[in-house]
């Protein structure tokens, strides 16, 4: 069988409820795909790499059936909660083919959530529902502590992802239970739901664009200091576009705030905005950071940044 790149799965706005989807954790692993055929078995991620040096407690799998094809995320758990940090040291040290292997320490699991070929029978185009059928049955046919079936709720989706968040999970995945697999491809059927975060920032500068502007950068406040963290375009409607054009217009300067790389037209740090956010880069940046609207200008009394 030949590899194939996963299917993903697009972000959703807030958690809901829906009697036709199925609602389960997302882990915060590697995502990987392993397959089973004549030739033995094979593990691999997105950039079709092989997996296996890295994960040899993870040779369980070739106990599948030939002609099994699984997908599933690779995780590290520490106290019940996937530890990603952790797994990306893990995932940086691999075996050597003319040494001894190294010893798996701290072994990962391999958590399993949907099917893509039974015993030879191709299931891309069944539903969700079918699929994962057979991927519960194949993993409890192995019956080994490092391969694990995600199980899931259905319908009750709002109270599943306040369970998950609140047991320290990174987010639910709602998945339509009638939805074909679809190799490589982000899909509506699937969502990311994740705890959204907020935080006041100050702009200190903007690209132009024939509505307005085309995008803000905007500094927060990181360890006592003002940091430039984001260069945003998500959540600027056009009103946001125009309004902001006219407001940063006369608030123009000659250098960033703070140390910034990127290539704009620098204003004072007079408007604050609150950024909605998923989490923080290794660098200090925002993840999936976008614009919902202005707080006060610098100085003010409402004011919630300072430049220290």
């Amino acid at each position: 069988m030949e590899r194939v790149q996963p299917m993903l799965a697009v972000t959703a706005p807030e958690p809901f409820d829906a009697a036709d989807y199925l609602f389960e954790v997302k882990w915060d692993g590697i995502r990987a795909l392993c397959c089973r055929d004549e030739s033995g078995w094979r593990l691999w991620g997105r950039d079709a790499a092989d997996y296996r040096p890295r994960y040899p407690e993870l040779a369980v799998l070739a106990a599948l059936p030939s002609g099994t094809m699984l997908d599933g995320e690779i995780v590290l758990c520490c106290h019940g909660v996937p530890n990603l940090s952790l797994l990306l040291a893990r995932h940086g040290r691999v075996a050597a083919p003319s040494c001894r292997p190294f010893i798996a320490q701290p072994p990962v699991t391999y958590v399993v959530f949907d099917a893509l070929y039974d015993t030879g029978r191709c299931l891309v185009g069944r539903p969700l529902s079918e699929r994962r059928q057979a991927a519960r049955r194949r993993v409890a046919d192995l019956a080994h502590a490092q391969v694990v079936f995600s199980e899931g709720v259905v319908a009750a989706g709002r109270r599943f992802f306040a369970q998950a968040v609140a047991a320290g999970q990174e987010g639910v995945m709602a998945k339509h239970l009638a939805s074909p697999y679809r190799p490589g491809r982000r899909c509506t059927s699937w969502k990311k739901l994740k705890p959204w975060k907020y935080l006041p920032a100050v702009i200190i500068g903007y690209v132009p664009g024939p509505q307005g502007v085309r995008r803000l950068l905007v500094a927060a406040q990181q360890q006592g200091q003002l940091r430039f963290v984001a260069e945003l375009q998500s959540g600027l409607s056009a009103t946001w576009r125009q309004q902001l054009a006219g407001l940063l217009a006369r608030r123009g300067c000659s250098d960033p705030a703070v140390p910034c790389r990127r290539r704009a037209l620098w204003v004072r740090p007079e408007l604050c905005c609150q950024l909605r956010f998923l989490g923080w880069t290794r660098d200090g940046r925002l993840r999936q950071a976008s614009f919902t609207g202005l707080l006060a200008t610098m100085g003010s009394p409402e004011t919630s940044l300072s430049l220290g």
